[in-house]
């Protein structure tokens, strides 16, 4: 049996200092790149069958294979400078993972890893032993060449106490990221989940 990906690619660029989204269209492949500023790398993704995210070096038309895509949602963004990009990847409905790569060799930062590692807080806010909530770690834009502005948001499920049901929590936390990993909390933000979803949000 064929396994069929269906991928959605939004590609985020920086236009005189703002966030700029546009999306990379059907047909995916190296018609539809996303190039860095320097013009001398471009990301595009596999077609249906492939389901991979690649980077290409537009000087020497060498290709490699950044990661299997196994989303929902893929947005990139190149670094001012050119020598990164980060990739936010949402494998299922409920998840989203966010990572810096290094354009040279392609090692990558797990910016959930760091933010879990260097806040404790943030631990109650993905799935885990006692937890399920829908939890999206998305770097959200570069701040600098090495710096990225990363939010960990999304809900919480409610919990059954006695007779009633006490409303699951929204959240929306805002890191500041390094390329070396140093993590800085920016802000927070809670508040009860109603029945129309997040405060922030009806």
């Amino acid at each position: 049996m064929r396994t069929v990906c269906l991928i959605a690619l939004i590609a985020v660029s920086q236009v005189a200092g703002q966030r700029q989204s546009a999306p990379l269209k059907p047909p995916f492949g190296p018609a539809n790149q996303l190039v860095s500023p320097d013009g001398a790398y471009a990301l595009f993704g596999g077609d249906a069958a492939l389901c991979q995210l690649w980077l290409e070096d537009r000087r020497t038309h060498e290709r490699k294979t950044v990661f299997r895509v196994t989303l929902q949602t893929l947005t990139l963004a190149w670094s001012p400078d050119s020598a990164a990009f980060i990739a936010n990847d949402r494998a299922v409905s409920d998840l989203e993972y966010a990572y810096i790569y290094d354009v040279k060799t392609l090692v990558r930062l797990d910016l959930r890893s760091r933010i879990l590692a260097a806040d404790a807080e943030a631990a109650r806010f993905v799935p885990g032993h006692n937890t399920a909530p829908h939890s999206y770690f998305h770097a959200i834009r570069w701040l600098d060449a090495r710096h990225v502005e990363v939010q960990l948001h999304g809900h919480t499920d409610g919990t059954q106490v006695g007779t009633s049901v006490r409303p699951g929590d929204c959240f929306d936390l805002r890191y500041r990221v390094a390329r070396d990993g140093t993590v800085e909390k920016l802000s927070r933000r809670l508040a009860a989940l109603t029945a129309k979803g997040c405060p922030w949000m009806e």
